[in-house]
């Protein structure tokens, strides 16, 4: 691969060629921090919906021990 920026041009002028390579570089510090971010974005989703899942495991267990609460102090409140 053949570079875009010749040491001749790099010896004429270093200013433009290092402000070259800092956007270039700048550039590519962009595109990786939004990849990882994507991709700790999607972890992130899924981690959620297996925490919304175990809460209405967890919601629905505390209902059937409401219910079965309630038969227990309606059958002694009976007596």
């Amino acid at each position: 691969m053949a570079s875009p920026i010749s040491f001749e041009q790099f010896k004429s002028n270093p200013i433009s060629a290092i402000a070259f390579v800092a956007v270039l570089s700048v550039g590519f510090l962009f595109y990786e921090l939004r990849s990882t971010h994507d991709t700790q974005l999607k972890n992130q989703e899924l981690r959620i919906e297996k925490l919304e899942k175990k809460i209405e495991n967890y919601e629905n267990k505390l209902e059937e021990v409401n219910i079965k609460l309630i038969e227990c102090l309606g059958v002694s409140s009976t007596r």
